[in-house]
């Protein structure tokens, strides 16, 4: 069993928005992680994301309630990442390209 496959601290919460909140927490972490790969400051961040300062610290503080899933898959492609979606099931898989995160 990968970490992926492992259920969440939100799943084991009950929280009816869990699967939200683990994609939402992914791709939030994702993000910190790359902006702190790169070092760059929060102004550097905010300039390259379109984001003020307080959502940029807002961010780095892992805050997920300010940011739906849709902004943050917009974040992972202004850092220069492809973005799709991934459907899957039933004998089905196809991927969606996201283009409002190019």
């Amino acid at each position: 069993m990968s970490t992926e496959d492992a259920p969440s601290a939100f799943h084991e919460l009950g929280l009816p928005d869990a699967d939200e909140l683990v994609a939402k927490s992914r791709l939030l972490r994702f993000v910190a992680e790359e902006i702190r790969r790169r070092g760059l400051t929060q102004k550097e961040a905010g300039d390259l994301l379109s984001l003020d300062q307080p959502n940029v610290s807002a961010l780095m503080n892992e805050k997920l309630s300010r940011f739906s899933v849709q902004k943050l898959m917009r974040l992972v492609g202004r850092l220069g990442y492809k973005v799709s979606i991934h459907v899957e099931g039933s004998g089905v898989a196809f991927d969606v390209p996201y283009p409002e995160a190019a």
